[in-house]
């Protein structure tokens, strides 16, 4: 597989990872962003300096696949690479950059070492946030919010970049009809269709659709996210990401 002219790819077939004296420490203190993920591409675990960096939470990265939290011309290039780490076996890629959107809606570049390990199913990361010496464009600052739905009570807990969104003042009382009752009316049936799909599937649910904002008028969502079931197997919990992407090529609002 080719790469980009800063990227290296070198497999360690069978090499054990590095034992260091204080892992735990290493994790809690290094000032390094640790990521761990699946080979499903969600997140298992962060340690803090890529909290106080990206600002996410490991429970709102866990609900979306990391390629959601990319630039979007960065997509393709880190999805074929990570598809050829998981096919080619053990090993490890140095100094793949790319953007990923914080929890305030900008960009900050990440330039990753990674590696793969088939045998616990997982990939590691370990990452320099070189924005400030190697900037790269960005667009401007997105509106981007998270969302917890309580699937058994009908209630959801909502990031103050959610009420942003959909202009509802925060600290309100959120259900599953608080978004839907803003979606524009051509939507509906197809958002309510994937939610269930999602619930019965347990697919991942993604969907892109209109909102009619109180104020700014018809706008352009993405949302993405997860079912998490119980010990029963039901559906307990159903969290994501928004985007507004109105301003993204091809998204059209009435007129």
């Amino acid at each position: 597989m080719a790469t980009a002219d800063d990227e290296q790819s070198v497999e360690f077939p069978g090499d054990p990872a590095p034992q260091v004296a204080d892992p735990v420490r290493l994790w809690s203190q290094s000032s390094v962003l640790m990521v761990v993920r699946d080979f499903d591409g969600y997140t298992v675990s962060i340690n803090p300096a890529y909290q106080d960096v990206q600002g996410w939470s490991v429970e709102e990265l866990s609900s979306v696949p990391y390629w959601e939290l990319l630039h979007p011309d960065d997509q393709d290039r880190s999805v074929e690479l990570c598809q050829w780490m998981l096919l080619s076996g053990p090993g490890r890629v140095f100094g793949h950059k790319v953007r990923m959107l914080c929890r305030d809606g900008t960009y900050r570049c990440i330039r990753w070492d990674i590696r793969s390990n088939h045998e616990r199913q997982r990939i590691y990361l370990v990452g320099m946030d070189i924005t400030d010496h190697e900037p790269i464009v960005t667009d401007q600052r997105l509106l981007v919010g998270s969302w917890d739905w309580h699937i058994p009570t009908n209630t959801a807990t909502w990031s103050h970049g959610m009420s942003e969104i959909y202009g509802i003042p925060p600290g309100e009382t959120y259900s599953l009809e608080t978004a839907l009752q803003r979606l524009y009316v051509n939507d509906r049936e197809a958002v309510e269709r994937a939610i269930r799909r999602s619930l019965t599937t347990a697919e991942p649910y993604t969907a892109d659709h209109r909102i009619a904002h109180p104020y700014s008028g018809i706008r352009w969502l993405h949302s993405a996210g997860r079912v998490f079931r119980g010990e029963n197997g039901d559906p307990q919990r159903m969290r994501g990401l928004t985007w507004d992407v109105t301003k993204r090529p091809g998204n059209r609002v009435p007129g």
